[in-house]
């Protein structure tokens, strides 16, 4: 490696070491590296970028997986048992759609008086997320 190496070859450098260095000292477990944990590598933020990892990492013989939470939108992208994880913000890589309103009632300190609640009804919004194929503008990767 030399100074004069972008920052992806230095970075492919550092992992090309950390893979020799597993190899050459099984004795030492790779925790991170196995099963459910595997190592955070990408902060996509918007779904091109997201969607651009996908397919790259299906050029490159991965298998992609999703997975979406109430706040967050990660693939693991895994090559055997090694895996690596793309995590980002669902709201950059989803879109929040309002689908109506529903009305609903809970219970709310009064303010006049500090310790019983009150019943409340009000409207709230109804919503549902949106979260396109990443790869579905990509015929190839689709049927990858």
């Amino acid at each position: 490696m030399t100074h004069t190496d972008t920052l992806a070859q230095q970075q492919a450098a550092g992992l090309r070491a950390l893979a020799d260095m597993i190899e050459a000292h099984p004795e030492i477990p790779a925790t991170y590296l196995d099963g459910f944990f595997g190592i955070n590598v990408w902060n996509p933020k918007s779904a091109e970028e997201m969607a651009a990892i996908a397919r790259a990492a299906l050029k490159h013989g991965a298998k992609v997986e999703k997975d979406i939470g109430e706040t967050l939108y990660n693939l693991t992208i895994s090559w055997g048992p090694f895996k690596a994880k793309a995590l980002g913000n669902r709201g950059a890589v989803c879109e929040r759609v309002v689908t109506g309103t529903e009305t609903v009632t809970r219970k709310v300190p009064d303010p006049s008086v500090v310790v019983p609640l009150v019943e409340v009804t009000e409207e709230v919004e109804t919503v549902e997320w949106r979260c396109a194929p990443l790869l579905a503008a990509d015929a190839e990767a689709v049927s990858a």
